[in-house]
């Protein structure tokens, strides 16, 4: 079953195009992740999907029904779908009365909403902290407490901005945990946005990348915001801060770049005295997985790029997650895009 489907959205902020969206569809009770660089438009389609924000453009079924984006009509779509921020806001009060609220809006009598609060409190491990002044908690902290608010308010559909973005290792283990079991064992809809790309293997049935607005499908990981440049007697296309990947194009000036992750050569350290391959970047092997009988690399080259080598070639090298490695482009790795 489709819980939303979207139709020629588009969102305009000035004379920006910040989403442009032909069609996507959204399936109910699964989890979807949304990835993409900073300014792609994630943000913007949540609180859309949230009903917070109208688009400029198009249109949103949620479970079939067109949405209209009158206040009377929206009130009820709000009370089914919650959004969690990266940086919830608490009310100064207790962490409890901070949980209630969702239930004491819905009319619930004082028993029934505390029972409902301390309930969603112990599901996310802050029980103890009931009785606390909310708005003293740490960040991670606050980030639980806020995703015992939105459950309090028993939704069909829980929307997640960068939830373990601010939080520490160990709060990041247990909001991921509580997602899971959101989305396992209560059937509650999930779609959250993250740079995580591990995180989004572990929690998300569906990726979907987003580019200047737009869904770009599986490549996305390897689609970069660029611009072309004259250097040295060459034509490059600047990623990032640092990464410099010859192109043949023109004219000069921003573009959106792919890059083939089968054009991408991944080294072991290499020694001083043995001779380099060509001009090589240094970087980090931060995820190794498994695909048929190849093993696909994500790399920190100060830009996050995914690339592919035989189960063969990685046992013969003898990389693993975290090692310091070395990155070659073929001439023809780079690919300037419409």
């Amino acid at each position: 079953m489709i819980q939303y489907e979207l139709k020629g959205l588009r969102q305009v902020f000035g004379r920006r195009t910040v989403l442009d969206i032909d069609h996507l569809a959204l399936s109910r009770g699964s989890s979807h992740v949304l990835l993409g660089p900073n300014g792609c438009g994630k943000t913007t389609l949540l609180r859309i999907l949230a009903f917070l924000t109208p688009p400029a453009a198009g249109e949103v079924f949620f479970n079939g029904n067109k949405i209209e984006w009158r206040e009377k009509a929206l009130l009820p779509l709000r009370r089914q779908v919650v959004l969690v921020d990266q940086h919830p806001i608490m009310f100064t009060t207790t962490v409890l009365k901070n949980v209630e609220y969702g239930p004491k809006m819905r009319g619930l009598p004082t028993r029934k909403r505390h029972g409902i609060a301390m309930e969603c409190l112990e599901r996310v491990g802050m029980q103890e902290f009931a009785h606390r002044p909310a708005h003293v908690l740490s960040g991670g902290e606050t980030q639980r407490v806020a995703i015992a608010r939105a459950l309090a308010c028993d939704p069909y559909v829980m929307l997640f901005d960068e939830p373990t973005a601010s939080v520490d290792v160990e709060n990041q283990t247990v909001i991921e945990s509580v997602i899971r079991d959101i989305r396992s064992h209560r059937g509650i809809t999930v779609i959250f946005s993250t740079h995580r790309h591990l995180e989004a293997a572990r929690l998300a049935d569906n990726k979907l990348f987003m580019f200047e607005g737009k869904p770009v499908g599986s490549g996305g990981e390897n689609l970069f915001s660029g611009e072309i440049i004259d250097k040295n007697g060459r034509t490059v296309c600047l990623v990032g801060k640092n990464l410099e990947l010859d192109v043949n194009a023109n004219p000069r000036g921003r573009c959106r770049v792919f890059i083939n992750p089968e054009e991408i050569t991944v080294y072991p350290r290499i020694r001083a005295d043995e001779p380099s391959p060509g001009k090589l970047v240094s970087g980090t092997v931060v995820q190794m997985t498994a695909d048929g009988d190849s093993i696909s690399l994500l790399l920190d080259i100060g830009v996050a790029v995914r690339t592919i080598m035989s189960k063969a070639k990685a046992t013969e090298s003898g990389i693993f997650v975290g090692d310091q490695v070395k990155v070659g482009f073929s001439p023809g790795a780079a690919r300037i895009e419409p």
